[in-house]
């Protein structure tokens, strides 16, 4: 089991870092990356597929005119695959990190091209702060699919059985070619476990990122853009948070909003008060920082749970 964890970030996130700290879990939907989170729809077709020519059930005049059974099948999983990802509305609060302390694509891609730092936290700490009440997930990424996660075989069985239902109840027009029933078919399924599960796994060409996630639990938070009670997370007219219990102790600042890009984003700062002496194992300095030299990394860890600003020369 991994005993420490790097986080590759800016000075100023650095900073942020000491003088709160806290860990921040920002919005996966505004990643870069446009397979966030969708990585495990991939293998959904082939499942769908496999299931299906176990127990087919699509007779000669249920087909979409011009295609075979197996089409049909895989046209109705395209429509609905992009309706999932293109109306997705849940919200999903991440924190990155990795096994490997100095590699240079992570310096380049998470540390302001090498002028940042990395910071090595104690992975049993994250663990502790995580597994209480259930809150967050720490899980290692994952970049090939050994055995296919239970979310999607489920996923794929529902599809069918929706499928099913459908032809049994509708003419062929409501059901392929009617889009308030793709909307119903999107309704019906259950896609936030799946989607939530997609979020541990990614696509081969980053396996060298050695990555773990932290993530809010969807399981036991549930969070979406059209219906919370955003309330509930902050309340704007007192400028505080309202959160109570071990939600508002870890994350005692509610939710929070930033700008960047032109793009307004939201996210979470977890607290670690009560770890600082703990929490936070070593820090290597970036190869092109300016301010910082890599020669003092190791002094880094004696001053931080006591001062807010390190001692930047």
């Amino acid at each position: 089991m991994t005993d420490v964890l790097y986080h590759y970030c800016n000075v100023e996130t650095f900073l942020n870092i000491i003088r709160n700290k806290t860990i921040r879990l920002s919005d996966i939907t505004k990643s870069n990356d446009n397979m966030e989170g969708k990585w495990l729809f991939t293998f959904v077709e082939e499942e769908v597929l496999r299931q299906y020519k176990e127990n087919p059930f699509l007779m000669s005049n249920k087909v979409i005119y011009g295609l075979d059974e197996i089409d049909t099948i895989k046209y109705l999983l395209k429509l609905t695959i992009e309706k999932i990802i293109k109306q997705n509305e849940m919200l999903f609060y991440v924190s990155c990190f990795s096994e490997a302390a100095d590699k240079l694509s992570q310096w380049r891609g998470y540390a302001d091209d090498g002028k940042g730092l990395s910071i090595g936290f104690n992975a049993e700490i994250i663990r502790k702060i995580a597994s209480k009440e259930n809150l967050l997930k720490l899980k290692k990424v994952k970049y090939s699919i050994e055995a296919l996660p239970e979310q999607v075989s489920q996923y794929a069985q529902s599809y069918l059985e929706s499928i099913n239902l459908a032809i049994s109840k509708y003419n062929m027009s409501e059901i392929y070619f009617n889009d308030d029933y793709m909307m119903n078919l999107f309704h019906y399924l259950d896609t936030k476990l799946l989607i939530q599960e997609s979020l541990f796994y990614k696509n081969p060409a980053f396996e060298e990122e050695e990555e773990w996630r932290l993530v809010l639990n969807e399981e036991e938070n549930d969070l979406d853009k059209s219906s919370t009670d955003w309330d509930y997370w902050y309340s704007t007219a007192d400028n505080k948070s309202a959160l109570t219990g071990y939600f508002g102790e870890v994350f005692p600042d509610g939710l929070q909003f930033r700008s960047s890009n032109s793009t307004i984003s939201s996210y979470l700062d977890l607290s670690f008060k009560g770890f600082e002496s703990e929490l936070i194992n070593n820090i290597y300095i970036g190869p092109k920082s300016k301010g910082l030299s890599r020669r003092k990394e190791k002094r880094y860890k004696s001053w931080y749970s006591h001062r807010q600003v390190p001692p930047v020369q």
